[in-house]
């Protein structure tokens, strides 16, 4: 794991948009689909930058909603992809049509491996067709691929590679597989899982998951250790317990409580008893976050 030799700088102002979900927030005629895009704007008003942290696995909700929301998708500065599975990366090709011009894509080097399940069925996750790398770059896509930790914009991090040091989260993709380097199938640990961090002024970290198969302690723990920064402003995204037996989740929400996060926010793949304990025991400091919900920090 590679520490940054200094404390992370900060970003003033941030902004966080749930573009897709599973559901779509209560009146707003959004559309939900099963998986993950944040929109997010980071910085002041004469000086911010727009990332795209996942895409969701289809081109037209995310178009739609981003239109009913006022989001212009010529604006994104750059996206980050969280791990390789479909309900983060399928749409990325179509988003970057949208997009219409040059745009930088972070993402683990791992990402375009072959990736997927054999049951119930055999299904492909991997970036695959339209999102293979040779035509995302045809697009207008540029690549920047690190397992190390990149700080993408000051005040604002790509974690890189998660050390896994959480004895009771299991981490990985569970029922995925890989082919290894002789041809054979073997379980896929989802090495590639990264996570986005934004220092805010005067507030503390502000951590976005994907699926958060890394598990969502381990992240908490990496990012803190990445930044040299241990105030928690807040945690947003897919915190993976959806299959985890009662005592890991009970662990995870305790965990995480040691932390004193200001809010938690888990979404996606949380599963819903999770999601519940998590409300019960955050109070108001737990939010419900579905396509079209907003989220801002300013310093």
């Amino acid at each position: 794991m590679v520490k940054i030799s200094k404390k992370l700088t900060s970003v003033d102002n941030v902004k966080i948009i749930s573009l897709i979900n599973n559901s779509p927030k209560y009146d707003s005629y959004l559309k939900g689909c099963f998986g993950v895009s944040f929109w997010i704007e980071a910085g002041s008003d004469n000086n911010k930058k727009i990332i795209l942290f996942d895409v969701g696995p289809l081109v037209e909700p995310l178009v739609y909603n981003a239109k009913l929301m006022g989001l212009n998708l010529s604006d994104i500065d750059m996206i980050v992809l969280s791990h390789c599975h479909f309900d983060h990366t399928e749409a990325l090709h179509g988003v970057i049509k949208e997009i219409g011009h040059k745009v930088s894509v972070y993402a683990h080097p791992d990402i375009f491996r072959p990736n997927f399940i054999l049951e119930p069925e055999y299904m492909n996750y991997a970036m695959k067709d339209e999102n293979s790398k040779g035509n995302i770059e045809k697009l207008g896509g540029n690549f920047i691929l690190s397992k190390t930790p990149i700080e993408i914009y000051p005040g604002v991090l790509v974690t890189g590679e998660v050390d896994k040091v959480t004895a009771f989260e299991k981490t990985g993709g569970v029922s995925c597989f890989t082919i290894d380097e002789e041809g054979r199938t073997i379980p896929d640990l989802l090495q590639d899982d990264l996570s986005l961090v934004m220092n805010v002024t005067g507030k503390g970290l502000v951590i976005i998951t994907g699926c958060g198969h890394a598990g969502i302690v381990n992240i908490i723990n990496h990012s803190i250790k990445i930044t040299n920064i241990n105030q928690i402003e807040g945690i947003i995204g897919g915190f993976h317990l959806l299959e985890a037996k009662q005592d890991r989740v009970d662990k995870t929400v305790e965990s995480i409580k040691q932390f004193s996060p200001h809010w938690v926010a888990p979404t996606h793949c949380t599963g819903i008893i999770p999601t519940a304990k998590f409300a019960f025991a955050f109070g108001d400091k737990f939010k419900e976050i579905n396509a079209g919900d907003i989220i801002e920090i300013n310093r």
